[in-house]
Formats: C-alpha cells, structure tokens, sequence
C-alpha cells in the first residue's frame, strides 16, 4: 500500500499509464518560457566600452 502524497508510484492493480513518467521536479511551460527570456535578456546584454582620445 502506498500513501496518499506519493504520486510517482504506481498500483500494482492499476491500469498501465502511457507514456514516459513526469518528472517530480518539472517546470511548466510558463516557468520555463521566463527562465529562457531570462537567458536571452541576459545574453543580449553585451557591455561597451568607448575610448576618447585626450
């Protein structure tokens, strides 16, 4: 018997689940969306520097 929090372990009885198992510590598309804007803020942040003559 499992507890009831647990819900990456299957039933013994239960009916097979399709496709590949959720990770416990996957972002959603939202969450991912603003860490890879983040990442292109970032990126397009290139620092200039002017020289003058004296």
């Amino acid at each position: 018997m499992k507890q009831q929090e647990d819900r990456f372990t299957r039933d013994t009885f239960a009916t097979p689940v399709r496709g590949r198992p959720r990770k416990p510590d996957a972002l959603t598309p939202a969450q991912r969306a603003k860490l890879y804007r983040q990442r292109k803020k970032a990126a397009a942040a290139i620092s200039v520097t002017r020289h003058e003559k004296s």
